[in-house]
């Protein structure tokens, strides 16, 4: 699945809770996307692609 600046995504923090917010910027490098999603609890999470849900 293809996700772009401004999608709704829920995601996995390393803790195993279950978050959800918007995608804020997306940095694309050789070997994996790292997404930087603003929370609804106003906390600013950097993602792995592997770690959204939806």
């Amino acid at each position: 699945m293809r996700h772009t600046v401004g999608d709704n995504v829920r995601f996995k923090l390393e803790s195993g809770e279950v978050q959800h917010g918007n995608i804020q910027f997306i940095e694309k490098s050789k070997y994996e996307e790292i997404f930087y999603i603003n929370s609804s609890n106003r906390w600013a999470y950097k993602i792995s692609k592997k770690n959204i849900i939806s």
